[in-house]
């Protein structure tokens, strides 16, 4: 943060990302205080300026250098909240790094999210998985949305922690080339991506979830992404549109990465098995118990 004084004004520098969604703006509200997220902490601040607000919220999250100003002096109470003025494009966009881990309620899947995400070596690949998440849309809903309405990781950031558990257990496979891992790292982050729009606010399925699939929506959505992904990287990009629209449906000319899809349905499987909060659905938990000498046993199906 670089601090200037002028006059009765201060002016700071600070690094971070604007947060907020374009269906938030509105004229009526020019004056309501806004967060810039900064690796010190959140900083509200108004935008007196309605066309920069506007081109702050059409564009994706990204690291912006911003120049505030606060007056002294002034009989009211909104001199202590900073005027955003200007904003700068940084030398390096780290947007997601400067997101609190507490943008998700369950603890440390923001996190892992982030190392899952530098994992992937394409390079084409994780910017493709970057882009997604600064979608501010999908920022604003996907890491506080439960995954279900009554199945499995069916609580508020249930379906970040249900994604960020399938993308691990893709990661630990065994006898899996680089670029598997890789997509098979994408896939589990995305592969639910779908449900976004697929679910009313009370986790109601809507009508678009019912006649195409959260998968199919899901990879409707991903198009624009998954075309900037086609011309760096096509065999990439035909990997991740099998992935992300969920059938299992080996092909007769047999173009598919048939086996790469399956494991990604078992590590899918695998996760709802394990959601240790799925009390409605037991019959989704169960899980084989260690062995144990005949006489100890206490056999539950």
């Amino acid at each position: 943060m670089k601090n200037e004084t002028m006059d009765n004004a201060k002016i700071n520098t600070v690094n971070g990302v604007f947060l907020g969604t374009i269906d938030q703006l509105k004229p009526s509200t020019k004056l309501k205080p806004w967060e810039i997220s900064t690796l010190a902490g959140p900083v509200s601040v108004l935008v007196p300026n309605f066309e920069l607000l506007r081109s702050l919220l059409s564009q994706p999250l990204v690291e912006q250098r911003y120049q505030l100003v606060e007056w002294g002096g002034r009989n009211n109470d909104s001199h202590h909240t900073p005027a955003l003025i200007q904003a700068d494009a940084a030398p390096i966009n780290n947007s997601l790094c400067y997101l609190p881990d507490e943008i998700c309620p369950v603890e440390k899947v923001f996190a892992n999210a982030l190392q899952l995400i530098a994992d992937i070596k394409a390079d084409p690949l994780r910017d493709m998985v970057q882009q997604v998440f600064e979608n501010r849309e999908i920022l604003s809903n996907f890491w506080i949305m439960p995954a279900s309405g009554k199945h499995h990781h069916a609580y508020p950031g249930g379906l970040a922690k249900h994604s960020i558990e399938v993308a691990k257990d893709m990661a630990q496979h065994t006898g899996l080339t680089q670029v598997e891992l890789d997509l098979g790292i994408a896939g589990g982050l995305l592969h639910d991506i779908g449900k976004l729009w697929s679910y009313t606010p009370e986790m109601y399925i809507n009508q678009a979830g019912k006649a195409m699939g959260h998968e199919m929506i899901g990879l409707t959505r991903m198009e624009t992404y998954l075309k900037e992904l086609e011309s760096h990287w096509p065999h990439g990009a035909y990997a991740m549109r099998v992935m992300l629209q969920g059938s299992s449906r080996v092909r007769p000319d047999g173009n598919m990465p048939y086996a790469l899809v399956m494991r990604l349905r078992a590590c899918d499987q695998r996760s709802c098995e394990r959601d240790k909060a799925n009390v409605n659905h037991k019959s989704r938990s169960w899980m084989p118990q260690p062995w144990m000498p005949a006489d100890s046993w206490d056999i539950h199906f």
